[in-house]
């Protein structure tokens, strides 16, 4: 960390004081606030009619005299997700009460119900020149910032990857998030041909994010010395107009024991691809993990397809997910599509059917969710 800063320190010196004071400097800031509203059919009764999300970001940007641009991100957020489910965290009580260091699943009993919760999800600065870019602070580590996977009209309650859950029984994710946004050293390179690679390391990643939680799931551990290697393709064939995007990534990381069963250090794959061709996109993702201990594989994988109609979007998806520790497997399907209404105004409206096998019966819930998006401007300065 300290070699992060002298680094940046560094890059800062090489403008002197009457130059640095006529650098120019961007400032933007924007908020989101989300809405989903569901009517699911749930023979438990465990979902949720309204879950809601707000956001805060701002971006910082100034670029010195020799061509490196200096950046600093400061995001806060809030919600309030299916009580039985913070941070994709869960218990299920499905028996054994030790929960997958990269999962978050725990077959322990059901914990106490979680109200709105806020954080502050990123605060970083960063340096980007001809020799890559570097970051350090609390960001999300390059498996996540260089995923791709399935296209979807959803933004929030999606098959795979939500940030709202209304079911509480979604269990896929493939992003490969392993830190959720925890305070890290990270590098990227320049890109070439389309390719760019990067290395993220965090020593400690016990942090209680909102979408990544290390902490709320019975028998969960805190994950240190996190070393994440991720490899991004993103390329348009001229000849054809075919987009092409395509991520490959690795971790690894050491998950704290739990009643005296020691864990292994845990390791991580994923794959991720996109194409798109005259308005028409297809996309897949998975992720295979050890969860930390052997026998216990957590896995996950989603498909899907979205094209454009005028201003709609339209989107089928469906995915699965296991996890042998918390002995759970579902199967998950939408068909989803979206509009702007308005500027910054978004509406989607969905029919989704989610399955969470257990060994103490299926769970299922389907039905309409719908999804309202505002986004505005807060605040815009640029000097030159």
């Amino acid at each position: 960390m300290r070699s992060a800063l002298t680094l940046i320190a560094a890059i800062s010196a090489t403008s002197t004081m009457p130059q640095a004071l006529a650098l120019p400097l961007d400032i933007e800031s924007d908020i989101e606030a989300a809405t989903v509203v569901s009517l699911l059919e749930d023979e438990r009764s465990d979902s949720e009619v309204v879950l809601y999300e707000i956001s805060f970001d701002t971006e910082a940007e100034t670029i010195l005299q020799n061509g490196t641009e200096l950046g600093a991100r400061l995001t806060l957020r809030g919600q309030r997700d299916h009580p039985l489910r913070p941070g994709f965290a869960g218990d299920f009580g499905t028996g054994l009460p030790v929960a997958g260091a990269y999962s978050g699943f725990s077959g322990g009993p059901i914990g106490d119900e979680t109200g709105a919760r806020g954080r502050l999800e990123a605060a970083y600065l960063r340096a980007d020149g001809g020799y890559g870019e570097l970051r350090i602070g609390k960001d999300r580590g390059v498996a996540a910032r260089f995923f791709e996977g399935a296209p979807s009209a959803l933004t929030y309650s999606a098959v795979a990857n939500p940030y709202l859950d209304p079911t509480g029984l979604k269990i896929n994710r493939t992003n490969h998030d392993v830190t959720g946004p925890s305070a890290k050293l990270s590098y990227a390179s320049p890109r070439i041909l389309g390719l760019r690679a990067g290395i993220s390391y965090t020593p400690d990643a016990d942090g209680q994010n909102l979408d990544r939680s290390l902490s709320d799931a019975v028998g969960q551990p805190g994950l240190s010395d996190v070393v994440e290697a991720s490899a991004n393709l993103s390329r348009t064939l001229r000849s054809s107009g075919t987009r092409i995007e395509a991520s490959l990534a690795w971790s690894s990381a050491e998950p704290d024991d739990f009643a005296g069963l020691t864990r292994d250090r845990m390791e991580t794959w994923s794959l991720g691809a996109n194409i798109e061709r005259d308005g028409t996109e297809f996309g897949l993702s998975w992720l295979q993990s050890d969860n930390g201990f052997g026998d216990a594989d957590y896995s996950a994988w989603e498909a899907g397809v979205a094209r454009e109609f005028g201003e709609t979007r339209v989107s089928l998806n469906y995915g699965e997910a296991e996890d042998d520790l918390a002995q759970l497997s579902s199967e998950g399907f939408s068909l989803a599509a979206s509009r702007e209404l308005s500027d910054g105004f978004d509406v989607a409206l969905s029919y989704q059917n989610e399955q969470l096998d257990t060994p103490g019966g299926n769970r299922t819930s389907r039905g309409v969710v719908v999804e309202i998006t505002l986004q505005a401007d807060f605040f815009e300065m640029s000097r030159n």
